[in-house]
């Protein structure tokens, strides 16, 4: 397969989330290749079943994200392939794809590796990028962080809440009922959370509001060390559209 990374932007397709707020344009899905035009990271035939999947999550919040096959393009960059902060000219990387044309809100990269084997995907303020391997959660998953979620943990560095006992109102204002398990510990509750940082089986559900746990706040633009407070990981916080910077 061959693929041209010099191509004309103005025929750019367009793909639309589709919200209670109405349709949102955004476009640039991409899968990475080598610098030769050859081995795409995966098919676009996965792309599609990825966001596919991702609505599933999503649209717990009225958020469906529509997308062709003639919206994913492959882009030959050999140095994209694999996304590692620990290599030299990493931010470099990032500035490089943050230059990529875009008619809209995100970049959506697919890449072979996010920080090596053991990171499914990442946002950052300019892009978006998911392993080629990585299951419709992590992209929506992803896709809420650039709507300005944060992760939420059960622990994170020196921090821990697992002394929180069981759930309670407090700890989930917008979202108590009252209608949960007597024995519901509120780590387990965390664990159940789209935005819980890591991938386990339970994970999906968006709350209405924030959440008790240990999180890391955006201050001007930059994450800030963890603390334990009412994590923005629900409705109340999610931005429509999800932005990346020019």
């Amino acid at each position: 397969m061959i693929c041209y990374f010099r191509m004309k932007w103005k025929y750019l397709y367009v793909l639309s989330i589709v919200t209670l707020m109405g349709n949102i344009a955004f476009s640039g899905i991409y899968i990475v290749c080598d610098d030769d035009g050859s081995n795409p990271v995966t098919t676009k035939a996965h792309v599609l079943a990825a966001f596919a999947d991702a609505n599933r999550y999503l649209r717990q919040v009225a958020v469906t994200v529509n997308v062709t096959e003639d919206s994913i393009q492959y882009i030959n960059r050999s140095a994209w392939k694999d996304l590692n902060r620990t290599n030299a000219n990493y931010r470099q990387t990032l500035r490089d794809m943050r230059a990529t044309p875009r008619n809209g809100s995100l970049r959506i990269f697919f890449v072979n590796t996010c920080n090596g084997s053991f990171r499914a995907g990442l946002n950052t303020d300019y892009c978006l990028a998911v392993a080629k391997n990585a299951s419709g959660i992590t992209l929506a998953h992803e896709i809420c962080h650039a709507g300005g979620l944060s992760d939420i943990y059960i622990q994170r560095d020196s921090l821990s809440i697992t002394d929180a006992g069981m759930v309670k109102e407090e700890y989930m204002p917008k979202d108590w009922s009252g209608y949960y398990p007597p024995d519901l510990q509120h780590t387990n509750l965390i664990t159940r959370l789209l935005m819980y940082g890591y991938i386990v089986p339970d994970m999906g559900d968006i709350p209405l509001g924030r959440v008790y746990g240990v999180y890391r706040p955006m201050v001007s633009g930059r994450l800030q060390p963890p603390v334990k407070g009412m994590a923005p990981v629900g409705a109340q916080d999610l931005k429509r559209p999800p932005q990346h910077l020019d």
